[in-house]
């Protein structure tokens, strides 16, 4: 290790920690909620170590991020020719830090997750409650933040860090829309450079329920026919970009999802699977709760199968009580925003993905809000909405 990365280390776990006890000063968090987030910033940093090992021993588009290898630069392979979206957008920010600074891959893996830190901190301000006595939900239901493959993903060189921030932003934006709605097209740019249909996702749910939000109330009637347009102009907009290069017609929709599914089982790797001769159930089961427990191979399927089976767990619980309860329920108007988002993702994942691996990856950044989600019908008194 080089003298630079030793340096830029210590620098990350100190910031970590100093920022972290000195947010929550400014929140008044009591002291148990201070060393949860201490904890909890000791835990992610540790998965980036974990993470750090896996590329190295596994490879990963990580290292290719890093090395500035998985898309070549526009230009002379200056830092303005790797300008782009996507991919691209990745490399351009990784430029300074890897190429121009020399750091390593572990300094790159622990920067990001000092980065996606702040996503943690800012889902712990959304899922918190106030008042910490009572039911259990309420002692121990930010425990779902400790959840391994949120971590996993996040804490290093990659996507999934900027765009778990980004959608932490957007619903930090909605929950405090007059002080922080900014955050909302912040957030909603950076997820659109990082991962455009990610993006656009997230941009259709936010138009979705912004015209329903509580501080609109008195302009929706002229907002909802506002938001109608706009989703459709995304979809338009989608369309006409690909039938430029495709042809006019709707036949090259089925075209890319056919050739995107072919790409991924050309890897030949075992997480394959054959999600086209599968019907919608067996879809939607894959996507959200495979690998099964029966499916184990090895330590990384055990983690997968073991937090798909308390994924599912909790969301069969919440159902149940939501029904017992008459579906009588109260929740923060964020919530939203954080079902629509699952349901149109989880569209593009039966479509579009049939490799269990990057199932869990692409789901894990929304999976701690939609379990929150559920664990509320199981509260005695629903927390009342924002």
């Amino acid at each position: 290790m080089e003298v630079l990365d030793g340096v830029f280390i210590a620098a990350v776990v100190f910031l970590v920690c100093w920022l972290t006890k000195r947010w929550s000063g400014t929140q008044a968090y009591s002291n148990r909620d201070t060393n949860f987030l201490l904890l909890l910033g000791a835990y992610h940093l540790t998965l980036a170590l974990v993470f750090n090992g896996y590329l190295l021993h596994y490879g990963g588009d990580g290292i290719r991020y890093w090395e500035l290898s998985s898309l070549p630069s526009s230009g002379p392979g200056d830092w303005s020719s790797y300008w782009g979206t996507g991919s691209a957008f990745i490399q351009w920010l990784n430029y300074p830090f890897s190429q121009l600074a020399g750091l390593s891959l572990l300094s790159g893996n622990l920067m990001y997750a000092a980065l996606s830190f702040l996503g943690f901190v800012g889902a712990f301000e959304l899922l918190k409650f106030k008042e910490n006595r009572g039911s259990w939900i309420r002692k121990y239901g930010l425990l779902i933040l400790f959840l391994p493959n949120v971590h996993f993903w996040t804490a290093g060189v990659g996507k999934e860090a900027w765009l778990f921030v980004s959608l932490v932003a957007v619903l930090l934006g909605i929950k405090n829309f007059r002080s922080r709605g900014w955050l909302i097209l912040a957030g909603l740019l950076v997820s659109l450079m990082v991962r455009p249909i990610q993006g656009l996702a997230l941009t259709v749910g936010v138009l979705a329920v912004m015209p329903f939000h509580p501080s609109l109330k008195a302009h929706k009637h002229r907002l909802i026919p506002a938001a109608i347009v706009l989703i459709a102009g995304v979809f338009v907009y989608r369309w006409i970009q690909g039938s430029l290069v495709y042809g006019f017609n709707f036949r090259w929709i089925g075209m890319i999802i056919d050739w995107q599914n072919a790409f991924l089982s050309s890897f030949d790797a075992e997480s394959t699977v054959p999600m086209k001769d599968y019907s919608l159930p067996e879809k939607i089961m894959t996507a959200w709760f495979r690998p099964y427990l029966w499916e184990i191979r090895d330590f990384w399927t055990f983690a997968a199968a073991l937090e798909n089976s308390f994924v599912l767990f909790v969301i069969v619980l919440g159902l149940f009580s939501a029904i017992k309860r008459k579906m009588i329920l109260s929740f923060p108007f964020f919530y939203w925003l954080v079902l629509i988002y699952a349901l149109i993702m989880s569209v593009i994942f039966i479509l579009a993905l049939n490799n269990l691996g990057i199932l869990m990856r692409m789901k894990s950044i929304f999976t701690p809000f939609l379990l929150a989600f559920f664990l509320h019908p199981l509260k005695p008194n629903p927390i009342p909405k924002p």
